[in-house]
């Protein structure tokens, strides 16, 4: 079989080098989305710290200095990933839960049961492997920052009705923020289905928006 003219291979070299010569990407937004896909499906391959650099370099067919141009360092990285996929859990529980927003104790159970559907859904996915592989005290600590803020997005309205119609003494929502999302992060560890998960929370019900005594 003849060789192929020169001009067909510049071109086809050229095509394969477009992300990987390190020169430019299409626009700042098309290639910061594609090295988050690349370094999403590395991480849940080899857990949220066991991937590299040139994992995710490969998986965009870029270059390290493109990816270095987009993320200063791994650690940016891992947390530009965490931030994006719990934006989107967040996003999709909001609205799965709109018809609870009057019954605050029923809106946290809803929280924890959409948790581990969403991990069904997902077949595991990303949120169970950083759970699940080696993740470090720093990566679990980034997770907790980064989801405060979105249950306080989710959580603070609900509260705010719930408070005004109770005159019970109620917790403060950063206490059941830390409660629920901890609770919520443990069944995704070791799930159970959905009809254990209501009856084991219905037995803390009472407890989990009341003060806790002095």
């Amino acid at each position: 079989m003849p060789a192929p003219p020169p001009e067909r291979v510049k071109v086809q070299m050229s095509r394969q080098l477009r992300w990987g010569d390190a020169s430019r990407m299409e626009n700042a937004s098309d290639g910061r989305s594609l090295i988050l896909r690349a370094a999403l499906d590395a991480m849940i391959a080899e857990g949220a710290e066991g991937f590299s650099i040139d994992d995710v370099a490969r998986g965009a067919n870029i270059s390290r200095r493109t990816l270095y141009r987009y993320f200063g360092s791994k650690k940016e990285l891992i947390q530009a990933v965490v931030s994006a996929e719990n934006a989107a859990f967040f996003e999709e529980m909001q609205r799965s839960l709109n018809e609870f927003e009057d019954d605050f104790e029923a809106y946290l159970i809803e929280c924890v049961c959409f948790s581990v559907r969403y991990l069904d859904r997902h077949n595991g996915g990303f949120h169970h492997s950083y759970l699940t592989k080696n993740s470090t005290l720093e990566v679990f600590t980034y997770i907790l920052e980064n989801i405060a803020p979105m249950w306080r997005d989710l959580l603070e309205e609900p509260y705010r009705r719930y408070v005004e119609r109770n005159n019970r003494s109620v917790a403060s929502l950063e206490n059941i923020i830390a409660l629920i999302s901890r609770i919520g992060l443990a069944y995704c560890l070791v799930p159970a289905d959905e009809h254990a998960i209501r009856e084991q929370l219905a037995m803390l019900q009472p407890t989990l928006v009341c003060r806790t005594l002095e």
